[in-house]
């Protein structure tokens, strides 16, 4: 069954609301879920299967962070699969640390619901912009490496 690109794009807009309940509706029970990034930076990352693994991977994400605006550069829609290139900002809870981040998502449905997901997120910029500090600056203050 093929998918439109409306439908995608609700798929994709709920997404960015981080809340599981509007998320819900569009996956799969038996998901394959994975967000490329790393786990000790970013606990909602990694591979999660299922759709309450999902779910409650979102709801961290909503409890972190929340987004404040988000747009789609591109989106692309081919039989059952769709991916979008996106944009994001986001305001840290506790500092308000505004994070912009790009990331690219990759979605295949079986009968309109997602049963494999992949996001690829500029988790760098986000650490960077996170930690209020560029890792260009913090080589910097480092000692050089001596030659080998």
């Amino acid at each position: 069954m093929s998918i439109t690109r409306a439908y995608a794009e609700e798929f994709f807009d709920a997404m960015m609301t981080r809340d599981p309940a509007q998320i819900a509706r569009y996956i799969a029970d038996d998901v394959e879920w994975l967000i490329v990034g790393p786990i000790e930076l970013f606990p909602y990352c990694g591979q999660h299967l299922g759709k309450e693994a999902v779910l409650h991977a979102y709801g961290r994400m909503a409890s972190d962070a929340q987004v404040t605006e988000f747009t789609r550069d591109y989106a692309i829609t081919d039989g059952e699969c769709a991916s979008a290139l996106s944009r994001m900002t986001n305001v840290v809870h506790g500092t308000g640390r505004q994070v912009v981040v790009r990331l690219a998502q990759f979605a295949r449905f079986r009968d309109g619901k997602v049963c494999e997901f992949c996001s690829i997120t500029d988790t760098l910029g986000a650490a960077e912009q996170f930690m209020g500090r560029s890792l260009s600056q913090m080589a910097e203050d480092a000692p050089a490496l001596a030659e080998v």
